[in-house]
């Protein structure tokens, strides 16, 4: 998930969605770990270290990849 940080008065805050907190089983009031990672400018995250899938069809990869990494040149 990535998220945006806020002003929030004098303050920074990131806003977390609820089905995502509900998903991880988090309600308000539980301690959490949090790990934070700057995304590079853009807002794109580098998914050139991310495998394909591996399937029988060679096309269902070349679609795969191509939704998940864009269009290679």
């Amino acid at each position: 998930m990535l998220a945006r940080v806020r002003r929030w008065g004098n303050s920074l805050a990131i806003r977390l969605r609820k089905s995502e907190l509900e998903m991880a089983g988090v309600a308000e009031g539980d301690l959490v770990k949090i790990k934070i990672e700057k995304v590079a400018k853009g807002g794109g995250l580098d998914l050139s270290t991310l495998p394909g899938i591996r399937d029988p069809d060679p096309k269902a990869s070349v679609n795969h990849d191509r939704y998940l990494y864009g269009a290679r040149s």
